[in-house]
């Protein structure tokens, strides 16, 4: 999900209203942490801003405050730079104010957070192909949380059906701050998985030529290779016009050869009219939808949308009531990397409630729709909501999720995907070091519904601050690793990309590959 800076939020509420049936989003821009003052639930202090995961901050009245996230702050995302206002003197000192005159002890602090969706995964991509280009990403191109998506942090699975809530902690570099980093994690797919019908839209403008279109003949190939025997394909592809390649095609197996002939002719010409295309191929998934099977739509483009009825929210209507009707759409953008549009396809996926995905070469689409297909394609939990509940003196210094709010339905819940993790990281500050009982609790809660019968159900987790404290920290410490990378590449400064290098290789004793390859991007940066 995407904001603007809040300059520009009346216009974008105006433009959305007309689009959505008045149902408009006030947007605000975002920074690279939040950093302000909250009182806890049920104080006489006024109430709680909505936060966005990388600062900012909207009304918590109803049906207002960002839907968005993680563009670099004063940036609206497919635009010019607009450079930040300076920090003002009382900003800087935020953490220096924050006391515990006027906190109510009796009453803990009670946050709901969201990590947008587990299996929105392009922002990493996408900057591992600028940094191996020779270009620096802006800072609204880095999306914390979805680094926190893309990359791998194991934890172990609970039982079928479940989900397991693990938080971990240690103590900050200031006193009386400390890392807290909550993992959500699902039940393994389960094997052999259920029966899917895909829908393919794919992109044939001549924008797609080159690069692009490889990539995108890699990701039919790569679901194809993920097929089994009964599955159904319809395909369209669209350019100034749309064409109809499948229809109800029943597969044999992996690697249908009607599928991969489909995939060996395609080729780009024309202009692009992605409303159009994505009206039919819903069309065909609607026709095709069965009860009990995944129902997916696969757009893939390069985000150009030139042609046609271009509005971002007016494409997403398509999409709208995916959830209702158990289609969600899954976005995969080819690139390439340099003026690549992110803001379409971002806000279509996040409409469709489906994975969001980048191909930086022909592998990755293997790697995607292969080797992490059930995490692309597959749903274990709807509407995820975690709810963190900490002593009374604690606050929010640095959220780098996508979105906190004391008012749970400011928060909208996310759908987590089987033998995934939804990662929230964060830092906490006391008011005063002197107040914090290591015999405290925290405690995490995660609700949730099964994603075919919409059974409610729940997670938790309760433990001392000093149970906490001694606990593991392996998830934790890779965690911090990855977001000193996500964070030193908005900060872009040499400062900043050795500090977030050096950390990430002390996070890797063991030759994490992963961990390596974030050493070897951080050195590939213009200003390293």
């Amino acid at each position: 999900m995407r904001t603007v800076p809040a300059s520009l939020s009346l216009c974008l509420y105006a433009v959305s209203a007309v689009l959505l049936g008045g149902a408009g989003l006030a947007a605000c821009s975002l920074d690279a942490g939040y950093s302000e003052d909250l009182g806890p639930s049920g104080d006489s202090s006024p109430e709680p801003p909505f936060v966005n995961g990388d600062g900012s901050v909207g009304s918590t009245g109803a049906g207002t405050g960002s839907t968005g996230a993680g563009s670099g702050a004063g940036e609206v995302d497919g635009a010019q730079s607009v450079p930040p206002p300076a920090p003002s003197e009382e900003d800087a000192g935020a953490a220096q104010a924050f006391t515990c005159e006027g906190l109510d002890s009796s009453q803990p602090v009670v946050l709901y957070l969201s990590a947008d969706d587990s299996n929105s995964m392009s922002s990493p991509v996408h900057v591992r192909e600028l940094l191996r280009s020779g270009s620096a990403p802006e800072p609204r191109q880095v999306r914390t949380y979805e680094f926190l998506n893309y990359y791998r942090i194991d934890y172990a699975p609970p039982d079928e059906g479940e989900l397991r809530v693990e938080p971990q902690i240690e103590p900050g570099d200031e006193a009386g701050t400390y890392a807290l980093q909550i993992g959500v994690r699902s039940y393994d797919p389960p094997s052999p998985r259920r029966p899917i019908a895909v829908t393919f839209v794919l992109d044939t403008s001549g924008s797609m030529d080159g690069e692009p279109m490889a990539r995108e003949r890699a990701t039919v190939r790569a679901v194809a290779a993920s097929l089994s025997e009964g599955d159904v394909v319809n395909m369209v592809t669209w350019n100034t016009q749309n064409s109809v390649i499948l229809s109800g095609h029943v597969v044999d197996g992996p690697d249908d050869p009607a599928l991969l002939a489909a995939a060996d002719a395609l080729s780009a010409s024309g202009g692009t009219d992605l409303e159009n295309g994505l009206r039919v191929g819903y069309q065909l998934a609607q026709e095709h939808f069965e009860e009990g099977r995944i129902n997916r739509v696969i757009l893939v483009s390069d985000g150009g949308a030139n042609v046609g009825v271009t509005s971002e929210e007016l494409i997403a209507l398509h999409a709208e009531d995916a959830d209702q009707e158990a289609i969600y759409l899954v976005g995969v953008g080819t690139g390439p990397a340099v003026g690549y549009n992110d803001v379409l396809m971002d806000v279509v996926t996040d409409k469709g409630r489906g994975a969001y995905v980048y191909l930086d070469d022909v592998d990755e689409a293997f790697h995607m729709f292969r080797d992490r297909f059930a995490e692309v394609m597959e749903v274990a939990a709807r509407g995820v909501q975690v709810e963190l509940t900490m002593p009374w003196y604690f606050k929010m210094e640095k959220f780098y999720g996508e979105e906190y709010s004391t008012n749970a339905e400011e928060v909208e819940p996310q759908h987590l995907a089987p033998g995934d993790a939804m990662i929230f990281s964060q830092l906490v500050r006391g008011c005063d070091p002197g107040v914090i009982n290591d015999e405290d609790t925290l405690t995490v809660r995660a609700r949730w519904q099964t994603p075919l019968t919409h059974e409610p159900k729940e997670a938790s987790r309760e433990a001392t601050l000093a149970e906490l404290a001694a606990g593991s920290k392996e998830q934790l410490v890779k965690g911090k690793a990855i977001v000193a990378y996500a964070e030193a590449l908005k900060a872009g400064t040499s400062e900043a990309l050795h500090a977030a290098r050096e950390q990430v290789i002390a996070a890797n004793p063991g030759g994490d590959p992963e961990l390596d390859e974030i050493a070897e991007l951080i050195s590939l940066h213009p200003l390293y």
